[in-house]
């Protein structure tokens, strides 16, 4: 059943049956509305346009049915697929509206055929907007008049059959052999003339010519260029190659191109290169080929050469990625961190070192490609700080600083940040850098440099202020003997109850003169060249025998508390010299407590591993490694600054008032300790006191007992004879009047010369004590005489006395073994004592 706009009775039957069979278009033309055209219903039409129209569908070639004056146009299914996107649109409407762009050809082709002449055109050319593009078309037309039922033509039975592939192949074809003729022209009339080879072949492949550039290279005549005989010309090893794909070409009629080794006209081969295309008559017959030969010998040797170059390139290349990624990885494992910016602030590259570092402040470790803000986010105190590095070196600056940054644990390290720009090879700026070197340990090692250069100079200023103090004592020594023994002697000779203000006189120039000595053996205690005479101590029995003393020099308003560790050792020490510098440490610590308060001393074992250092206020010095006892003088008094620790050692600087300090007491004490082989240690802050911790070294044995002094029951005085040897002559008549007032018998000698010329006399053997000054004139010390004395006389005794020993008698600080002195100045009692018991040994 057929969808029809029409009753399908109105529809003939024969005329309904082929619309029927023919598919779609049938169905098109039985459902169009006729009623609207020239042609009204099909009812109406008559046999004649029922039969054209049948024709036309039956046809396999597009066929149309252009019907009426107005060429009313009916067509088939090829038809239709020739007509493209314009159908079915143009079914049933004029035929000039229906291809307008050739609107004037098909209105004379309705006007002529209509007259009743058939019109046939073959490969007509138009230009046909065929599927919505204008195309280049060529058609073979052939148009037919149909008589309706009178005999007179009433429509046009046309055929379309487009032709543009068969006109486009001959088009090609003839442009092909148009050029081939054109070349081959061209070819003729520049071959004789061209620096190649150039050469020509039937179809049999014959060379028929060959140019004479086949004689300059190859030094033969043309006649060996012909027929096959070039073939001689070829390299024999390629010979056979180049004549294979020279018959295939031929046969094939193809083109051909192979590179061989041809005859040179010098008698070698050079390389050379064939090519050549197959010849076409106008119609298409092969003709044979023409071809040319080129000399490519400088070709090959320099793409040899750039092979070579390539290889080397390649392996340069291999050798700079390998560099580079070995410089990545020296850069990735080095302990520097070295971080990367671009412009935008986004990290370009970070190494191993600079992520772990990063990680360890911030808390998380950067990406490349991450904005630095947002991986500094978590510390944006450091962040402002490094954005402002940044921008500078960003904007091309180039600078290096040292920062501190302090880890998420809040441990504090100082870094050494190197920011420089970042540019390409060519100068463009890229971005930036930065080089950082954790400094920490190195600040920590200048720091330690400076102290101990603060030291050295802590040191050297010592030492001058020692070797001064050493140079003036001998002389100042026997300068105060004298004016100490005179005063003695004539406070003895003054009468108790006459010349009162002269007994007061004298008293106080004592006094004086005391002072000025104990002032000296303080500079030559903190020098380090006073003789010490040390022995094993129990420092407890020794601050209990003291604590009376201590108790009233300290007095009211401090107390004192004493404490000592169990099983405490003994020291190594001059108990003299170590009861005085205990006295100068509590004397200090109670000025320090000016509205009172409490001193401590503290007596404990102690170990150092010779690692540590002590301090003589902020300047360390090292100890030897050992067993000390530690004794620490604590107070809670004022304290003191850092600036003031720097200085407490120095011999006369003193934080006392005016004429209420010399400034030498802890002078002593350190001069004492480092004599001692111990050290001193003080620990002060302002407001909460002060500890001095003096260390002595640990004796290893018992405890020296402490003999009690006589009471003074055997007599002073004696009739002995003394031989005196004394340089000063003051000092020397103040001993010899001494002595002779204790009742002795007394040779005088002022160098060692004399005094061995008055021991080597007959009557010398009455000599009992040589009584000598330890530095003497003439090249000979008092050690050399006593030494010189007892080969001459063994059983004599010696007693030396002198302001300041040097080296004569005293090493490593101490007395040598075996030696008695009397120190300078001395007074009237301690002579007389000490001479005596000196005899009475």
């Amino acid at each position: 059943m057929i969808a029809t706009a029409h009753d399908p009775a109105d529809i003939p039957a024969g005329f309904a049956a082929i619309l029927a069979r023919s598919g779609e278009m049938g169905r098109l033309i039985a459902g169009f509305d006729w009623n609207e055209t020239p042609l009204g219903p099909i009812a109406g039409w008559p046999q004649s346009r029922l039969t054209a129209i049948g024709i036309a569908l039956a046809s396999s070639i597009p066929t149309a049915a252009i019907w009426g004056p107005q060429g009313i146009l009916i067509y088939n299914a090829a038809y239709a697929a020739f007509s493209g996107d314009r159908h079915p649109a143009i079914l049933g409407q004029k035929l000039v509206d229906s291809w307008p762009e050739a609107a004037v050809f098909n209105a004379q082709v309705i006007a002529t055929v209509l007259g009743g002449e058939p019109l046939a055109y073959r490969d007509q050319a138009m230009l046909l907007a065929h599927r919505g593009v204008p195309e280049q078309h060529w058609l073979d037309l052939d148009y037919t008049p149909v008589a309706d039922e009178s005999g007179r033509p009433a429509g046009i039975m046309a055929t379309v059959i487009d032709s543009s592939a068969r006109m486009r192949d001959r088009q090609e074809r003839e442009a092909a052999i148009a050029a081939a003729r054109e070349s081959e022209a061209r070819f003729r009339n520049v071959a004789d003339h061209a620096p190649i080879i150039m050469w020509v072949t039937r179809a049999d492949g014959h060379c028929v010519y060959v140019n004479r550039a086949w004689t300059v290279q190859t030094g033969l005549p043309i006649e060996q260029g012909l027929d096959f005989q070039w073939l001689k010309a070829i390299f024999p090893d390629h010979r056979a190659t180049l004549e294979a794909a020279f018959r295939d070409a031929s046969e094939r009629r193809e083109a051909f191109n192979l590179e061989f080794r041809m005859l040179h006209h010098d008698g070698g081969y050079r390389w050379s290169m064939v090519t050549a295309i197959p010849r076409i008559d106008e119609d298409g017959t092969y003709l044979g080929m023409v071809g040319s030969v080129f000399d490519i010998d400088e070709r090959r040797r320099a793409e040899e050469t750039l092979r070579d170059v390539n290889a080397e390139l390649e392996r340069r290349v291999a050798e700079a990625l390998s560099e580079r990624k070995l410089f990545a990885d020296i850069i990735d494992s080095t302990g520097t961190m070295v971080q990367v910016l671009g412009f935008d602030h986004h990290y370009l590259a970070i190494n191993r070192a600079a992520a772990d570092d990063f990680e360890r402040i911030f808390g998380i470790r950067p990406q490349i490609g991450q904005n630095k803000s947002d991986a500094m986010a978590r510390r944006p105190d450091i962040l402002a700080i490094m954005r402002g590095y940044w921008t500078r070196v960003l904007a091309g600056e180039d600078f290096s600083v040292i920062q501190a940054l302090d880890d998420m644990d809040g441990t504090r390290r100082h870094y050494e940040l190197r920011f420089s720009p970042l540019v390409s090879t060519d100068g463009t700026p890229l971005g930036a850098y930065q080089f950082a070197t954790d400094v920490s340990e190195r600040l920590a090692q200048q720091e330690r440099l400076a102290d101990m250069e603060a030291q050295l100079r802590q040191s050297q200023k010592m030492e001058a202020v020692g070797q001064l103090t050493g140079g003036i004592a001998h002389d100042f020594n026997n300068l105060l003997q004298v004016v100490v023994g005179n005063l003695e002697m004539l406070d003895r000779f003054l009468p108790i109850d006459e010349h009162p203000r002269a007994k007061r006189a004298a008293i106080n120039a004592m006094t004086g003169a005391k002072r000025a000595a104990t002032l000296t053996q303080r500079l030559l205690a903190f020098s380090r060249r006073q003789p010490l005479a040390p022995q094993s101590v129990d420092t407890v029995r020794l601050v209990d025998g003291l604590s009376d003393l201590l108790t009233r020099t300290l007095g009211e308003q401090v107390s004192l508390a004493v404490e000592a560790t169990p099983d405490l050792w003994t020291v190594e020490a001059d108990p003299n010299q170590l009861e005085s510098a205990i006295l100068n440490l509590a004397v200090n610590a109670r000025d320090a407590m000016p509205h009172g308060g409490t001193l401590s001393i503290r007596m404990r074992n102690a170990t150092l591993d010779g690692l540590a250092t002590m301090a003589a206020g902020p300047v360390p010095y090292p100890t030897d490694p050992g067993d000390y006892v530690a004794i620490d003088v604590s107070d809670t008094g004022i304290g003191m600054d850092r600036a003031t620790l720097g200085r407490v050692f120095e011999p006369f600087f003193t934080t006392k008032e005016v004429g209420k300090g010399t400034g030498l007491g802890l002078s002593m004490v350190y001069g004492f300790a480092k004599q001692s082989g111990g050290q001193v240690h003080i620990d002060s802050h302002p407001g909460r006191g002060t500890c001095v911790t003096l260390f002595l070294p640990r004796h290893h044995g018992e405890a020296a007992p402490i003999v009690e002094a006589p009471a003074a029951t055997r007599p002073t005085r004696g009739s002995e004879t003394i031989l005196v040897v004394e340089d000063d002559a003051d000092v020397r008549a103040y001993s010899t009047e001494a002595l002779r007032e204790l009742g002795y018998d007394v040779l005088e000698a002022d160098d060692g010369a004399s005094a061995l010329a008055l021991l080597d006399a007959p009557e010398a053997c009455r000599i009992a004590l040589l009584f000598s000054d330890v530095v003497l004139p003439g090249g000979m010390t008092g050690a050399d005489l006593a030494s010189a004395a007892r080969s001459l006389h063994p059983q004599l005794k010696v007693l030396f006395t002198t302001g300041y020993a040097r080296d004569v008698i005293v090493h490593g600080g101490r007395l040598d073994a075996g030696v008695a002195l009397i120190t300078k100045p001395f007074d009237f009692a301690d002579l007389a004592a000490r001479i005596r018991a000196m005899l009475d040994e």
